[in-house]
């Protein structure tokens, strides 16, 4: 009998091939991410502006020991513009997350309290609430995919980093700031990809 985590595998697998990819770069200590609902290399609708637009489940595995915290940066790869298009950009997630829960409010901070009941989610960190910061339609928290044109299929790109640190930077703070304090203290960096067809 196969674990969950052996079906989640398989499905993972699968997903690679219909087109939703996760890959790590040169660096050794990257860890793993999935996103259960994409199971055909594409967003489901309840997490973009045409449906509910929460924030997808993400799974995490393989964090190395020596990592101290998780950040987490989603942007729209064929937004137009010279500018990355940011939807989501999370930090200060602790090493030993397994889920992040689908969604998590669009607050500054996230407290254990508000984060689900998803058992992979830690309630007991003594690292304190994870941050969020502000996206490029100007909100805090996750922005679901939104092409700008019916037909059109963006794909977005979800970018988990292992840190050596726990990040000093006030929720709310933009990507600019967040790239900047994540500068000196990246381990590994782990991508995603799915795309939405509006």
């Amino acid at each position: 009998m196969r674990t969950r985590r052996q079906v989640l595998g398989t499905v993972a697998t699968m997903t690679v091939l219909a087109g939703c990819s996760a890959e790590t770069n040169e660096e050794t200590t990257a860890a793993s991410l999935f996103a259960p609902s994409f199971l055909e290399g594409t967003i489901p609708a309840q997490h973009t502006c045409d449906g509910g637009g929460s924030s997808p489940e993400i799974e995490i595995s393989d964090v190395s020991r020596e990592t101290e915290s998780l950040a987490l940066i989603v942007d729209d790869l064929d937004a137009p513009g010279p500018e990355p298009y940011d939807h989501w950009l999370v930090w200060n997630i602790p090493p030993n997350t397994r889920t992040l829960p689908e969604g998590i409010p669009q607050r500054p901070t996230v407290s254990p309290s508000e984060r689900g009941t998803d058992p992979g989610f830690p309630e007991d960190d003594p690292s304190g609430p994870i941050a969020q910061g502000t996206n490029s339609a100007d909100e805090v928290g996750y922005a679901g995919p939104c092409p700008p044109n019916e037909g059109e299929t963006h794909t977005y790109e979800f970018t988990l980093y292992s840190l050596n640190a726990v990040l000093d930077l006030e929720p709310g703070a933009t990507r600019g700031d967040l790239e900047s304090a994540m500068e000196n203290e990246r381990r590994g960096v782990t991508t995603l990809t799915a795309t939405y067809e509006r």
